[in-house]
């Protein structure tokens, strides 16, 4: 049986029980005290005569009784430290077991996505103009991106909704594909007065879907791509009223309903979306720091600024792991911002599958039977991972 202490009021009964115990006068005089405030009568002539022994039960039972209603939780439900078991009563419990309950707002919240101005996410789905990218992108689209709903939708439609009337718009997640198109001659990180996009790729092929950036900068995967998109997704960010910038690989199978969830329930609008980063939290011990991992990734759009248009090609390099690691680089990026950043932890309840997502089969198969498992719930922090000592019990 597990006793959880929450307010100040049963602890002060559990140590005047405590108290009594070992004071014999305290006691004597808390019985005299309660019993006449409460009205209860006792069988004696003198309340201060009752045996000790009596008075000792009698006391007990009032202050055990007090405490319970002041906020013991006596919970018989089985559990580990390293799995904790939901708790639907504690206040302090937001571990939701499965996608219908994560769908309700939690404990009555209001939503931070209710006011006026819904807030607005980007969402760049990394991919390449190889035959083997292309495929992909036709079973993204099929999956999350195929949903009817229409707040989810391409980023030239969102464009248009905005240029054509802000208060009318009804898209909040815009998404496209991210291809770098440049040719040999341009640098890995967009770092000129070139243009940052172009309107095709390198040797001519167009975008027959009208749902691909292509980034005017050569294909790479850790050498400055993210970068340039967080410099691209700045740009259109401030033009055009969006909130937040994501990144996910293509092998990251989204739940598009829990991410609109997420949105309402956790990112605040402008202008409260001020240096705001997150993701299923990782760290490195190079560079001690904490940062989104690669496969699914956010910051608010003043730190997209800063990182693609603040910081110069040169200083990212500079900042870069020895061994590049694009998104723990980024999280270099971010923390180097003069000012406190603010990491949202999605380790509590990642809304993404991301293993064994690779070929299309698996892709399409986990899209019919697996989303529902969603979200995933794993350790705040993989400190296993990084530390021997605290994974074999011997850390603090």
């Amino acid at each position: 049986m597990r006793i959880v202490i929450f307010g100040s009021p049963s602890f002060t009964f559990f140590s005047l029980a405590i108290t009594c115990f070992i004071n014999r006068h305290t006691y004597n005089s808390l019985f005299i005290i309660i019993t006449r405030s409460l009205k209860i009568k006792v069988n004696s002539k003198k309340e201060g005569s009752l045996p000790y022994a009596k008075k000792l039960t009698v006391l007990t039972l009032l202050l055990v009784g007090f405490a319970m209603l002041g906020g013991f939780d006596f919970d018989m439900r089985r559990g580990s430290a390293d799995k904790p078991v939901p708790m639907k009563s504690s206040p302090l419990n937001r571990q939701l077991k499965n996608m219908q309950e994560h769908l309700k707002a939690y404990k009555n919240e209001i939503p931070l996505g209710n006011g006026s101005r819904k807030t607005s996410v980007l969402l760049g789905i990394f991919s390449s103009n190889i035959k083997k990218y292309k495929l992909k992108r036709k079973f993204i689209r099929d999956t999350y991106l195929g949903i009817d709903d229409p707040r989810l939708c391409k980023l030239s439609e969102y464009i248009r909704q905005m240029e054509a009337n802000p208060q009318t718009a009804v898209c909040q997640v815009p998404y496209t594909f991210i291809i770098a198109a440049g040719g040999s001659d341009r640098p890995f990180d967009h770092d000129d007065s070139e243009p940052l996009t172009v309107p095709t790729y390198v040797d001519g092929t167009v975008d027959p879907e009208d749902d691909c950036t292509f980034l005017n900068i050569r294909e790479n995967m850790e050498d400055g791509k993210s970068a340039t998109y967080f410099k691209f997704g700045a740009s259109i960010g401030i033009q055009h009223s969006i909130d937040y910038i994501v990144k996910l690989d293509d092998d990251t199978l989204l739940s598009p309903e829990l991410l609109l969830q997420f949105i309402e329930d956790d990112l605040p609008p402008a202008p409260l979306n001020r240096r705001i980063y997150g993701g299923r939290g990782w760290m490195t011990r190079s560079k001690s720091i904490l940062y989104g991992a690669g496969q699914f990734y956010f910051m608010s759009t003043d730190l997209a600024h800063y990182v693609g248009n603040v910081l110069t090609a040169a200083d990212r390099k500079a900042m870069t792991h020895n061994r590049k690691t694009e998104d723990a680089d980024m999280g270099v990026f971010v923390f180097s911002h003069p000012r406190p950043i603010k990491f949202i932890n999605m380790a509590k309840g990642q809304i993404w599958r991301h293993q064994e997502m690779k070929k299309e089969e698996a892709f399409r198969k986990a899209w019919k039977t697996r989303m529902r498992v969603l979200p995933l719930f794993s350790k705040a922090l993989p400190w296993n991972h990084f530390c021997i000592a605290w994974g074999a019990g011997e850390g603090l």
